[in-house]
């Protein structure tokens, strides 16, 4: 049997502690808390604009930036609020159903399991890393939590590493596809633009020289009074 080390009373030790928090709080107040961040940054990313422009005039705000950032904020508050609530309400509930006891039970539970998820999470992410992985293993391999966040790390964050590996390729190459379009569509665009200022320059030289010519040519054609009486003297001479 392997001795427990000082690394795995560390994890054991912050994990339980972590765990009475759920204990306190229950079970539903964890789940909905929970909830209320995740899902108040989801819902609060994708309605950012829109809760923005209502609160504005009241904040008087003009930046588009600021008045993003206000209505994610304030999306992410009304969420979280209204998840609050529902959790209160739901524990009390519960407490009044003579259920409270098994709130506490599953709170502790999921509290100190929420904890270890973002261990293993953490530790394998550095154990991703070639310098930190072979420091990790020299001193914690033989301990008896590291190896369990190892591998529950990996679980989680590889649940689907070829569906997301296909997707990112998939992501990449057709960024990669557009941008060679727009490129061409630039030096397209760009040819045909010089092209056009080339022929206007030379139909406007063209028509200039056509112009200057054809002054030239009346003057040359056009006959002065003073130069038809000088030849009517010179001829009755």
């Amino acid at each position: 049997m392997q001795d427990i080390s000082t690394f795995d009373i560390v994890v054991i030790v912050i994990t339980l502690l972590l765990g009475l928090k759920g204990l306190f709080r229950g079970f539903i107040k964890e789940v909905f808390g929970l909830i209320g961040i995740v899902g108040g940054i989801f819902v609060a990313s994708r309605l950012a604009t829109t809760v923005g422009e209502m609160i504005a005039p009241v904040l008087a705000l003009e930046s588009a930036s600021s008045i993003e950032l206000m209505g994610f904020i304030v999306g992410l508050l009304i969420f979280w609020l209204v998840a609050y609530v529902v959790g209160m309400i739901i524990t009390k509930i519960f407490s009044l159903s003579g259920l409270g006891i098994f709130d506490k039970i599953l709170g502790f539970l999921f509290g100190a399991f929420k904890v270890f998820l973002i261990f293993s999470i953490i530790i394998y992410a550095l154990s991703q890393i070639q310098a930190i992985k072979e420091k990790l293993d020299a001193s914690l391999s033989d301990t008896m939590t590291y190896p369990i966040l190892v591998a529950g790390g990996a679980f989680i964050i590889k649940l689907d590493e070829q569906g997301i590996t296909q997707d990112i390729k998939k992501g990449v190459d057709s960024a990669v596809d557009k941008t060679k379009e727009t490129v061409n569509d630039i030096t397209k665009e760009e040819i045909e633009k010089k092209v056009q200022e080339v022929k206007e320059e030379v139909q406007k030289k063209a028509s200039e020289m056509m112009t200057e010519t054809k002054t030239e040519t009346q003057k040359s054609t056009e006959v002065t009074p003073q130069t038809q009486n000088k030849t009517k003297v010179e001829t009755k001479e």
